[in-house]
């Protein structure tokens, strides 16, 4: 900020006196810019993706107090430092809340945002006071921002990637269903993250020129899920000798807590719709990291447009959900042939998509798919396969799935959501090394994962009814 700026500041909006005392002491670079060296201090510590979110939210807040706030009332303000409460509801109830965009999750994660921003600025003595406090609290007791993703009987997600025919979708999907993963650490696997014990895979390999990495080299049967790092991160090909470790950009990040990756066992289906889609999968000789996933058009790394295409969009790909929905659509009751009702159930223990029947009462399920007219959390997403494979393996929690993996191998070895409990113990003495990966991790995951009956005869896994 000039100094013609900072001479021209309205102290009268300052709440205390001791506010006022307190920026006089506040450190320069955080009195000058708050905005630049927040966002300084964040880089590194969130990925980039939520990074932009922060700043955009931040930024639209500055915009919103520095021209329309301050044109309205006739203030001197200058940045986020001249912010009251007053302002902060502005920007929530005229701003936030009146974009169609955002439902009421995302905007009490916006504030979130604007409330750490504060908190900082009052840790480096550049203001006295959070101003997002109230207005936050007062949103989240009146606003349900916790909206239930729906309630998807398995014998429905059972039916619905039954019905996927093409070998890119029913393996993309299963790569979630089976494991948790996310949309970008999906994208992100490259074939020497794979290592499955079967000719088909080991023909690709060396026509490709392919080193599986060290870390599943010696595991038959496996994925690797690299560790956390943000877009625009070069990965490199550090197994290999010479220029070919330049590596490459990834355009996704990955959010995997778990120190090193994750190393995660195949089971029978998804080791057979890995080999089919590696049947059928476009060479990419010329690639210096050869991804997993690749698009048809030019033979690179699938983006995320293009797989939201794939999957979602009717007019693409057979496989899309939409596809799926114009299918499965019921105009009336298969029971009695009386109009049906379109629930969502939002309010209800299992909210679910289903319809009911205004004469016989009947529910019926309705179809799995992408619908705008639902709320985020309740579209069906490739991120609702990370909570289905939550839900399903919690013992006694959502009688989904007779089968349960322990919490311990489902979320820290499998989702790869963190690598410890916070505790002495975990943080000092417990080490990958003493682990029996066969014993401690293949086994137990083996015997909980639910089967989709994708396969008459599939290809047995390492672990699955015979010895490696």
């Amino acid at each position: 900020m000039s100094k013609e700026r900072q001479d021209k500041r309205d102290y009268s909006r300052v709440n205390t006196r001791v506010r006022e005392h307190r920026r006089e002491q506040a450190q320069v670079e955080w009195r000058r810019r708050p905005l630049d060296q927040f966002i300084k201090q964040k880089e590194g510590n969130v990925i980039d993706n939520q990074l932009h979110i922060m700043k955009r939210t931040i930024s639209r807040f500055d915009k919103h107090l520095t021209e329309e706030i301050a044109a309205k009332e006739d203030a001197n303000i200058q940045d986020v430092r001249d912010a009251i409460e007053d302002d902060v509801r502005s920007f929530r109830d005229n701003v936030l809340k009146k974009d169609s965009n955002l439902n009421n999750r995302t905007v009490s994660d916006r504030l979130s945002f604007l409330s750490q921003l504060y908190n900082v600025l009052e840790r480096q003595n550049a203001i006295a006071g959070n101003p997002v406090s109230r207005p936050l609290k007062e949103f989240r007791e009146n606003h349900d921002t916790e909206t239930d993703r729906p309630h998807i009987p398995f014998l429905r997600m059972k039916h619905f990637v039954n019905w996927l025919t093409q070998p890119f979708s029913r393996a993309f999907w299963l790569c979630g269903l089976k494991h948790g993963t996310r949309l970008g650490e999906s994208i992100n696997i490259d074939l020497r993250c794979l290592h499955i014990d079967h000719p088909v895979f080991w023909e690709i390999i060396d026509e490709h020129d392919v080193r599986l990495d060290p870390r599943i080299r010696d595991r038959p049967d496996t994925i690797l899920i690299y560790e956390q790092f943000n877009e625009k991160t070069e990965i490199p090909n550090e197994d290999r000798p010479g220029p070919e470790t330049e590596g490459e950009v990834r355009e996704r990040g990955n959010k995997r807590k778990e120190d090193g990756g994750s190393i995660l066992p195949l089971d029978s289906e998804l080791k057979t719709a890995l080999i089919e889609w590696l049947l059928v999968r476009p060479p990419t000789y010329d690639l210096v990291v050869n991804p997993l996933f690749t698009t048809c058009a030019n033979a690179r790394r699938a983006k995320r447009p293009a797989v939201h295409h794939r999957l979602w969009k009717n007019n693409s790909y057979v496989d899309s959900i939409q596809n799926f929905a114009e299918e499965e659509s019921i105009q009336n009751c298969p029971t009695c042939g009386e109009e049906l009702i379109e629930e969502n159930l939002a309010d209800a223990d299992k909210p679910g998509r289903r319809f009911r029947c205004r004469r016989c009462r009947t529910n019926h399920w309705r179809s799995i798919y992408w619908d705008n007219g639902l709320v985020t959390a309740q579209k069906m997403t490739y991120h609702q396969a990370r909570h289905y494979f939550t839900n399903a393996h919690s013992l006694g929690y959502s009688e989904l799935h007779d089968g349960v993996i322990p919490d311990k191998v489902r979320k820290k070895r499998i989702r790869g959501d963190s690598n410890s409990d916070g505790d002495t113990e975990d943080q000092t003495y417990k080490q990958k090394k003493y682990e029996n990966y066969d014993k401690d991790i293949r086994e137990p995951y083996l015997n909980g994962i639910y089967k989709f009956d994708l396969y008459d005869n599939p290809i047995r896994a390492v672990g699955e009814g015979w010895e490696s």
